[in-house]
């Protein structure tokens, strides 16, 4: 239950900032992972497998990103912050991340907000 929650708030989130989003976990995907991933394609939700734990494939995606851009992981383990930030990366604690969420879905709230008031005076 935890995960679908972080993948809907994290959809919500992507939707509001414009930029792709990849959630990283560890074990197997489930059928339910997969139709989120298709329910919303630019939220990118990919399980380790086999012997592979989500830090090793944190540590590649973030590599592999960085030549594309900012590359920020949300992770509380202070030995992967110290990896990716040697890397490049940025990182975020989880709370501060939610935090971060939390503000910029109240911002895109109040911003589609105005433009529907906009929207019903002019019509």
């Amino acid at each position: 239950m935890a995960r679908d929650w972080l993948i809907r708030t994290l959809t919500l989130y992507q939707d509001a900032i414009h930029t792709p989003v990849t959630v990283i976990f560890d074990g197997m995907g489930s059928k339910a992972s997969k139709e989120n991933q298709e329910i919303h394609p630019h939220l990118e939700v990919i399980y380790s497998k086999g012997n592979r734990t989500a830090d090793d494939l944190i540590e590649r995606v973030t590599h592999k990103l960085l030549t594309y851009g900012q590359v920020l992981v949300v992770t509380n383990d202070y030995a992967e912050q110290n990896t990716i930030f040697s890397m490049g990366g940025s990182v975020s604690s989880c709370e501060q991340f939610l935090g971060d969420i939390q503000t910029e879905l109240d911002r895109f709230q109040s911003e589609l907000l105005q433009r529907n008031k906009k929207s019903r005076r002019k019509a």
